[in-house]
């Protein structure tokens, strides 16, 4: 069987969800038949890859002229002397220009980016390049001057959610409007994540629920992150401590945790706790204890509550 990812990855630009001005903006430099060196940034899952291999794709007479890496492998200065530089030197038949995909270029070192701008340079006329990065701060100010910027938001949930549903149909997947929607939510706007977690499900032949969901992808269930929440914003430390440790025993990944957090606060709307809880992300995020981080927010928390009049 295929994965979702590649079964439904689109072959035509106007069949790509989401960020439209980013996308029309792909079409006119297809029509135009001709393309300056490209930096594609944004979150993962919007369409960055899939535009790319399009616009190759159209471009292209041939598969020859198309180089694709992924820089989170290939990611130093050797890579850009032997095989980047190999490349761009070469000459194909009937191409008036080839084409470098370098993904997660965000991922390549100092002195890879700085070989790449001097290649970038030199081989402008016959070769172009499309650079993928999740983290636009990360690419060299250099290479960034030297390349039109296109930039991918994150995707709508309804585009996600009518996409799922369709996919679901064309697949015979049985799966519930809540269950659809628990994996828009936890998609957080990325189309690949979505497909992921419905991939991971489908193995099922009944139909397809949100506790079904939450066993198969390892998360808590939101509803009981959003009560631990509702206990603090309430000052009732003693239950929702209750509550954490024993959504703490089960073992979830810290990141996955904080994350649940996050998406449970946004849910509410609540801005204040989505910055306490972002800040608790990043010491989590850099391996700070993670289980008195969790305790630091929440005591965070329960000021809030109770500056609250």
């Amino acid at each position: 069987m295929d994965l979702l990812v590649n079964k439904y990855r689109p072959n035509e630009v106007q069949d790509v969800i989401g960020n439209q001005m980013t996308v029309e903006l792909v079409s006119l430099i297809i029509d135009s038949k001709d393309m300056p060196h490209l930096l594609f940034a944004g979150p993962p899952g919007t369409g960055k890859t899939t535009c790319a291999k399009i616009l190759a794709r159209k471009l292209l007479p041939s598969k020859e002229g198309l180089l694709e890496l992924n820089a989170s492998d290939e990611r130093g200065i050797e890579t850009v002397r032997t095989t980047i530089k190999s490349f761009a030197q070469r000459r194909i038949k009937d191409c008036s220009f080839k084409v470098i995909i370098l993904d997660e270029a965000d991922s390549m070192t100092t002195a890879a980016q700085q070989a790449m701008r001097r290649v970038m340079e030199v081989h402008s006329s016959e070769c172009r390049f499309i650079l993928i990065c999740n983290t636009l701060t990360k690419i060299f100010e250099p290479i960034q001057s030297r390349c039109a910027i296109l930039r991918f938001d994150r995707i709508e949930n309804s585009m996600i959610l009518e996409r799922l549903r369709e996919i679901s149909k064309d697949e015979g997947i049985k799966i519930s409007k809540e269950a659809l929607d628990l994996i828009v939510e936890l998609s957080d706007g990325d189309m690949r994540q979505s497909l992921n977690i419905l991939q991971a499900c489908i193995s099922s032949s009944e139909t397809i629920d949100q506790g079904y969901i939450i066993k198969i992808i390892g998360l808590p269930s939101p509803k009981r992150i959003e009560r631990v929440l509702e206990r603090l914003l309430r000052n009732e430390a003693e239950e929702a401590l209750k509550m954490f440790d024993e959504i703490w025993d089960e073992k979830f990944d810290p990141l996955d945790l904080i994350n649940s957090f996050f998406r449970a606060a946004k849910n509410m709307e609540n801005y204040e706790l989505l910055k306490v809880i972002g800040l608790a992300n990043l010491r989590i995020s850099e391996g700070v204890n993670s289980r008195l981080q969790f305790y630091g927010m929440f005591h965070d928390i329960l000021d809030m509550g109770n500056k609250k009049p």
